[in-house]
């Protein structure tokens, strides 16, 4: 049998539609509990920062992805301090779409 390389694991066990948005959500899951660790924050912390439960952080930061939609996920982003901007081609370019997270200006 030869060898097969998949785009991430979850592509190697779901459809590619479902794939994508799991990849995507595990990649913001790992963003998000990295900042809430740069910036000293306890589970406890974080959860009133993000007006969520300490459990809620709990399952996002144990990669319990099937728990969360992209929209809370923005979300968090938004409360943590960052701005997400989806960049889509025009119709004549030949690029692809891609997400930019940004820090949000100090205020």
């Amino acid at each position: 049998m030869p060898l097969q390389f998949h785009e991430s694991p979850f592509h190697a066990t779901h459809d590619a539609e479902k794939a994508s948005k799991m990849a995507l959500k595990m990649d913001l899951s790992i963003f998000i509990t990295d900042c809430i660790e740069k910036m000293g924050l306890k589970q406890h912390e974080a959860a009133v920062k993000l007006n969520a439960t300490q459990s809620r952080i709990s399952e996002l930061a144990n990669g319990k992805i099937e728990k969360f939609t992209l929209d809370a996920m923005m979300d968090m982003l938004d409360k943590l301090g960052f701005r997400t901007n989806l960049i889509l081609p025009s119709k004549d370019a030949c690029s692809l779409p891609h997400i930019i997270i940004t820090q949000a200006p100090a205020r």
